[in-house]
C-alpha cells in the first residue's frame, strides 16, 4: 500500500527536453544552498532572454557518497539548447519511459514517496535505470520536478513535486 503522500504510480513515455543547470556536490545540511541554486538558474536565464520550458528540478546523478553528499544538479528545462558558462553546464533530460507518482505536501515527507515509488516499481517488475559502483547508487534519470511554485505557494504542506525514474529500454509500456 501506497503512503499518503503520494499519488497512484504510473509508467509515461517523456521525450528528449534540453535544460540548463547548476552542479553541486552537497549533503542535506547544505540544502539551502541547493535550493538557492534555482533562482540563481532563472536570473541566469533571464540574462540570457530565455525562458524556461517547466518546472525546476533536481537531478540525481549519485545518491549519498560515503560522506553522505549527493552528486546533483539543480536544472531548468528550456525549448532550445543554449550555450552554458562556467558556472551552468547545459544537458538533456533523457527520453525514454519513466515510472512517475505526485508527491503532495511537506518536502522533508518526500524521501517516504521515492521509497514507495521505488518499491511500486519493483513490485511491478520494472527495472530503474540505476546501477551499483562499489558504495555507490548511479542514477542515468532520477528527478524531481517542483511543480508548485515556490514564490506563489509559500505553504510547504501544500507543494506538488512530481518524481520520474527513468526506466531501462526493455520495460517500455
Amino acid at each position: 500500500m501506497l503512503q499518503k503522500y503520494i499519488s497512484e504510480p504510473f509508467v509515461a513515455e517523456r521525450t528528449e527536453q534540453p535544460y540548463v543547470g547548476i552542479p553541486i556536490l552537497a549533503g542535506l545540511s547544505e540544502w539551502e544552498e541547493v535550493n538557492g541554486l534555482v533562482g540563481e538558474l532563472f536570473e541566469w536565464l533571464k540574462t540570457q532572454g530565455t525562458k524556461p520550458a517547466g518546472a525546476p528540478f533536481f537531478r540525481y546523478w549519485c545518491m549519498g557518497d560515503s560522506e553522505g553528499k549527493y552528486n546533483m544538479e539543480v536544472g531548468v528545462p528550456v525549448k532550445r539548447m543554449v550555450a552554458g558558462d562556467r558556472r551552468v553546464v547545459v544537458g538533456y533530460i533523457p527520453g525514454g519511459s519513466y515510472v512517475t507518482a505526485m508527491h503532495k505536501g511537506h518536502p522533508e515527507n518526500l524521501e517516504k514517496s521515492l521509497e514507495a515509488l521505488e518499491q511500486w516499481a519493483m513490485q511491478e517488475g520494472l527495472d530503474i535505470d540505476k546501477r551499483w559502483e562499489g558504495e555507490a547508487e548511479i542514477w542515468n534519470g532520477r528527478f524531481e520536478f517542483y511543480v508548485t511554485d515556490m514564490e506563489v505557494e509559500e505553504d510547504l504542506n501544500k507543494w506538488a513535486i512530481e518524481i520520474a525514474f527513468l526506466l531501462l529500454g526493455d520495460d517500455a509500456a
